[in-house]
């Protein structure tokens, strides 16, 4: 009498022969998302940083000009001031527009440069190599330090009578290197953005299996 073989009951990937069958799901990761989490770390402070930026620069100081017979505020003059500029500014500005001036100062105009820092931090520490990125955050650093101090230079300044002509030209002077530190912190950040995105587009693409 033959006897029948007995089936080999169980898991088939343990039987002789068999292939194991690639687990779905457990792809290892491509660069792109191994990349993924930092990259929207850096396009959040990005975002924020230019949102207060606009809002301060594009919205809330233009607006101020119609309290002050359409002059510009100081800090929104990027050639600088002197004492008689600020003299006529009093002379226009009304009382609540001064007070309106001294709160932006402290608070957006606080916000905006320590998110420039953070962004710089966040793009170049996290999307460049090499030791020049610190460089670039030092630069974000002194600007931050350098507009903070500007803003309550000037909000002295509004309040000053008569006006002291060397503490004008301190913070002219603050204002022109500010404005001169956001433009190269700016370049810098955008570059690296730029770069990083051609970069990544440039990265082979794995075909499903």
């Amino acid at each position: 009498m033959s006897k029948r073989r007995k089936k080999n009951r169980g898991n088939p990937q343990f039987s002789s022969g068999a292939v194991e069958p690639r687990s779905a799901g457990r792809r290892p990761p491509s660069p792109q998302q191994n990349a993924g989490s930092p990259r929207i770390l850096v396009y959040a402070l990005l975002g924020i940083t230019l949102f207060l930026g606009l809002y301060l620069h594009a919205y809330a100081m233009p607006q101020l000009t119609y309290f002050a017979d359409g002059l510009s505020m100081p800090g929104a003059r990027i050639t600088g001031y002197d004492a008689a500029d600020i003299a006529a500014l009093q002379a226009a500005l009304e009382r609540d527009a001064e007070g309106q001036l001294n709160f932006l100062h402290k608070t957006a105009g606080m916000m905006f440069p320590v998110t420039v820092v953070l962004a710089t931090w966040g793009t170049v520490g996290l999307l460049a190599r090499g030791r020049w990125r610190w460089v670039a955050v030092a630069a974000a650093a002194v600007f931050a330090a350098v507009d903070i101090t500007e803003n309550f230079l000037i909000d002295n300044l509004l309040s000053q009578v008569p006006v002291e002509a060397s503490t004008v030209a301190v913070s002219s002077t603050m204002t022109i290197l500010s404005w001169a530190l956001l433009g190269i912190v700016s370049a810098v950040v955008v570059t690296v953005v730029v770069r990083d995105f051609i970069l990544t587009g440039r990265q082979p693409r794995r075909k499903p299996a």
